[in-house]
């Protein structure tokens, strides 16, 4: 995206008309409204990228709906992992509330196999939900216990210093043997107890 579509966008997130200020040139670059946007807490968004020049990452923060968006491409630039942050204090700290992760059934196709989808709460809950298009089919998992949520927070960035936000390993604690699978029958929900009894819930 060159910088007067990004620009363009931003305005329309921001309810702004600052592509005049880049073309008129009181604006230099898209860079210096990303930091003025930053530091006036609105929304702007960047892309990072490997030694290589592919994609690495792009990173969307929107403080008016209390958004932030990394999203996380692989190597034929097709988007396999997303984690949305909700901002739970003001220019403070941010919370990991979804992730997003794309299986594709080849390396060289954007069909997907399924792709799975986590929800998090401040509280430690867990519960996802597998999205088999393959087999047509809906799977729905919720956690046993609560998890340590500490793994969940991260710092609010700076302008420049996004490492924390973008760092792809996160060693969430999220294993098949803690949760419940749930499966459909009849219109109705049920799930397999610790014993394989069948407990509709």
């Amino acid at each position: 995206m060159g910088e007067k579509s990004a620009i363009r966008r931003w305005d329309l997130w921001n309810n702004e008309s600052r592509l005049k200020d880049f073309e008129n040139g009181i604006i230099n670059t898209s860079e210096d409204l990303a930091k003025e946007n930053h530091e006036d807490h609105k929304a702007y968004e960047f892309s990072v990228l490997e030694v290589n020049d592919d994609l690495f990452c792009s990173f969307i923060i929107n403080p008016s709906n209390k958004h932030a968006e990394v999203n996380f491409y692989d190597p034929g630039c097709r988007k396999y992992l997303t984690y949305l942050f909700t901002e739970t204090k003001p220019k403070e700290q941010l919370f990991l509330r979804e992730i997003w992760y794309y299986h594709f059934t080849k390396e060289d196709t954007n069909q997907e196999e399924y792709r799975m989808h986590y929800v998090f709460d401040e509280e430690g809950n867990v519960s996802a939900r597998k999205y088999d298009d393959k087999n047509q089919k809906i799977l729905d998992y919720e956690s046993k216990e609560p998890m340590d949520t500490r793994v969940l927070y991260e710092p609010y960035p700076e302008f420049g210093e996004y490492e924390g936000i973008i760092k792809l390993d996160r060693e969430i604690p999220f294993i098949e043997d803690t949760i419940k699978k749930y499966f459909f029958k009849n219109g109705k929900r049920f799930y397999k107890d610790e014993d394989g009894n069948i407990i509709e819930d």
